[in-house]
């Protein structure tokens, strides 16, 4: 097993050195994620209209303009501004709206950005219609059963409530229901996702025939990875909003949403020590770089990531027999068999699969592709 330090090229520095935590970003694969997403969203005749809360970045949302997206959704009213900048005007923001950030949307609205806003309660409805400079689009948040927020599917008194107010209000347009089923990301088995998501669509149209004449034109969409990478069944539902698959990481995998090879991202770490008594070898990279986020294996012992050997074109397979299996601030502790363990060295630089590629992005702000290009998040903008 070869373990080395990786050496990319870069168009302006002709060989960059790893000598810190960096995410590295497989550009090849990103892309193709990216169209398998838009092939099955037209197949399957639904709006993509993808979520950037993943990547956060305006280079990457160039890739998805390329296939003729124009709507994108956001998980904040930061990120909207962000992406407005970048060229963005159809723009949802996949919150319950924080009515204390009014005057950041009535500036987008001045500058003639298409806001479409999550709405749960009236008292929101009654802010934006009192202080608004222009009209927006909202979706009532439906809670099918992941039990986050959203107004329950069975609540449909309250739905009505909303319905009404929404309508009679000057600045606030009806556009329609939306549902994140995030307790797909805790199931164990496809069939289970799949079961899930023919719930939640019988539940949001049961809620628009409830509405009667307004559902009729009420938009439906649906937003999460694992079914919107499985689910082939989609009557009903009419735009999906995804956001993970562009990356997908250890937990996609570990549901068989992704082949370990569909996976695009992967941590840099140093090695900067190992300790022979333990088996155990520390690198340089924490919570600060990848966030808590774990998984467990078949011994029901927590881990944080899984160990590849960084290549000139990408990285290996996952390395049998070694795993992340502690962090802190900035220490990462890797639990190795002895064949393993012995053949790192202190300075090798080794590759760390994220169990959640949304946050480690987050927290790391940028990215390099494996030709060295770096690549902004909006962080650094």
């Amino acid at each position: 097993m070869a373990i080395f330090m990786l050496s990319v090229s870069n168009r302006s520095n002709p060989m960059i050195t790893i000598t810190r935590p960096t995410l590295l970003l497989n550009e090849k694969q990103c892309k193709i994620n990216i169209q398998r997403m838009v092939d099955k969203a037209k197949r399957l005749n639904v709006q993509l209209v993808p979520h950037f809360k993943t990547h956060q970045s305006s280079e990457i949302g160039e890739w998805f303009k390329a296939h003729g997206i124009e709507s994108i959704t956001v998980s904040s009213v930061k990120m909207a501004e962000f992406f407005a900048r970048s060229g963005w005007a159809n723009i949802t923001i996949a919150f319950p709206f924080n009515m204390l950030e009014i005057p950041a949307i009535n500036r987008m609205l001045e500058e003639k950005i298409n806001l479409t806003l999550f709405v749960v309660n009236t008292e929101v409805v009654h802010r934006l219609n009192e202080e608004l400079v222009a009209p927006v689009n909202l979706f009532i948040e439906m809670d099918a059963g992941y039990g986050r927020s959203g107004v329950s599917t069975e609540d449909t008194a309250k739905v009505k409530e909303l319905v009404a107010l929404i309508e009679v209000g000057s600045m606030t347009n009806l556009y329609g229901l939306y549902c994140h089923p995030g307790n797909t990301y805790h199931t164990n088995s496809v069939e289970e996702i799949k079961r899930i998501w023919a719930e939640v669509i019988q539940k949001m149209t049961a809620v628009k025939a409830v509405l009667a004449a307004t559902g009729e034109s009420l938009r439906i969409r649906v937003g999460d990875t694992p079914g919107c990478a499985l689910v082939e069944e989609m009557e009903g539902v009419d735009e999906i909003g995804p956001g993970n698959f562009v990356f997908y990481d250890l937990v996609m995998n570990y549901l068989d949403v992704c082949a370990e090879s569909d996976i695009a991202v992967a941590m840099a770490c140093p090695v900067v020590a190992k300790n022979e008594s333990r088996n155990e070898i520390i690198i340089h990279g924490g919570a600060v770089h990848f966030s808590k986020d774990h998984l467990f294996d078949a011994n029901e012992e927590k881990f944080f990531g899984e160990v590849v050997v960084l290549e000139e074109e990408g990285w290996s397979p996952i390395v049998e027999g070694i795993k992340l299996v502690s962090l802190s601030q900035e220490h990462g502790v890797l639990r190795a068999s002895t064949e393993v363990f012995e053949a790192i060295e202190i300075g090798d630089v080794l590759g760390v699969l994220p169990i959640h590629s949304c946050l480690t992005a987050n927290l790391m702000k940028s990215y390099i592709t494996l030709n060295g290009q770096e690549i902004k998040h909006l962080e650094n903008f």
